[in-house]
């Protein structure tokens, strides 16, 4: 019997330079399509790990791809 895949759940989120959210993607790649499809400049986005408790700070103003 076939399993249905399971798709990871979102690990990073993008909020633009209000602070509003705006995206949440399971890799940086992710979030760095949706900036560029929608045309958000470099520093006018953050993104932000949603793990509860993530090993490496993600954190990153401004990023550019």
């Amino acid at each position: 019997m076939l399993q249905p895949e399971i798709s990871a759940a979102p690990r990073l989120a993008l909020y633009d330079h209000q602070g509003v959210f705006r995206f949440a993607g399971v890799a940086e790649a992710d979030c760095l399509a949706y900036a560029d499809l929608f045309a958000l400049a470099a520093g006018s986005f953050t993104l932000a790990s949603l793990d509860p408790c993530p090993s490496v700070p993600v954190s990153r103003a401004g990023c550019s791809s």
